[in-house]
Order: structure tokens, then sequence, then C-alpha cells
């Protein structure tokens, strides 16, 4: 579960939540990489300037805890049919080695059975990797999901707040440094975790 955690705070930090309470777009600057921080938002002095800790954010949010023990579910389900249908293909491996050795079948009879065998190998194969494929979109759709639910909740949440800027904060991010004193991840967590508990009731 931890490890599935850490992946989806990861893949949220690549897009978040960049917005002005009077709708005006972000300086073009904003759009360029590598852009210092100080040259495309406004000054901390004015009080429109927060951010949250993405990692912490994501991984307490109660809706991404809820979602990632599904998936982990699902994802042992799929490892459990995997390995049912390998055990039986090697059961059929040894069968088939079994009778070859001891010439209980035809030479007919065993090129019939081998190439079945083959034909099996490359059905696990497939099988093994649309399983790999089908989860890896699960995960991306689950990862859109609650960014899509934490951005809809900031729009409200700086309805009240009237902020300019909610930032995103995370390790690889381009945020060199912030104060701690405009971290609001605490609060934005809190008022998150509600409406989501709300809403499952």
């Amino acid at each position: 579960m931890k490890n599935l955690l850490s992946f989806l705070a990861s893949g949220v930090i690549g897009v978040f939540f960049l917005a002005s309470c009077n709708n005006q777009k972000a300086p073009e600057q904003a759009e360029q990489t590598g852009t210092v921080v100080s040259q495309i938002v406004p000054s901390v002095s004015d009080g429109s300037i927060v951010y949250v800790e993405l990692d912490s954010l994501t991984a307490n949010y109660q809706m991404t805890i809820d979602l990632s023990a599904e998936l982990e579910e699902k994802m042992k389900k799929l490892q459990n049919d995997l390995a049912n249908r390998e055990k039986i293909f090697q059961n059929n491996v040894r069968d088939f080695e079994n009778k070859a050795t001891k010439g209980l079948e035809t030479r007919a009879k065993l090129a019939e059975m081998e190439q079945q065998l083959g034909i099996d190998q490359q059905n696990l194969i497939q099988l093994s990797e649309n399983y790999r494929m089908e989860m890896a979109e699960e995960q991306a759709v689950m990862q859109r999901k609650i960014l899509q639910s934490i951005m809809d909740y900031l729009k409200e949440y700086n309805s009240e707040k009237g902020y300019r800027y909610i930032l995103g904060n995370a390790f690889d991010a381009k945020i060199l440094y912030a104060d701690p004193a405009l971290d609001i991840t605490a609060s934005v967590l809190d008022g998150i975790n509600a409406k989501y508990k709300a809403g499952k009731k």
C-alpha cells in the first residue's frame, strides 16, 4: 500500500492548481520552464500566496487511501489469476515431459502437445502484458480522479480565502523555498477529507 501511495503522490506532483481568485490568467512567464517563482507571482507581503505540500496532501487524502485499497485488491486478483494459469501451464509441461521421456504417446501426439504448449505459453505472456497495461491505466485514471477532486475543492476553498495563487510544493517542484507560515496543507486536508466523507454518506 505504501508503495502505491508513494507512486500516486509523485504522479500528482507534475500537474497542480494555480489560479487567480479574480479569474485572471497568470502572466506568460508562468508557462516558461525554469521561471523564477518571484517573476510569476505577486510579493508575499500582500498575503495572496499560499502553498500545499503535495506529498502529504495526496497521501493522507481519504480518497487516495480508499482508491488505492480498491486498486490493490484488483491487482491481487489479477496476480492470483495469472499465478493459477502459470501453475496449470507448468503442470502441463511436466506431463508432456513425462510422457515424452517414457514414450507414453505417439510422436504425432507429442508434437501436437508441444505445439499446444507453445500456444499456451504465448497466451500467458500476452495475458501478463494485458494485465500490466490494465493496471497502469487504472492507476493513471485514479491519479486523474484524485487530482481533479483536489482542484475542484481548492476552487471552493479559495472562493472564501481569496488567494491569488495556491502553489503545490514537493521534493522535485520548482519551489526551492517556502515560508512554513504560508503552508495551508493541514487546512486543505481537513476540508477535502470532510467533503469526501460527506459525499460517501
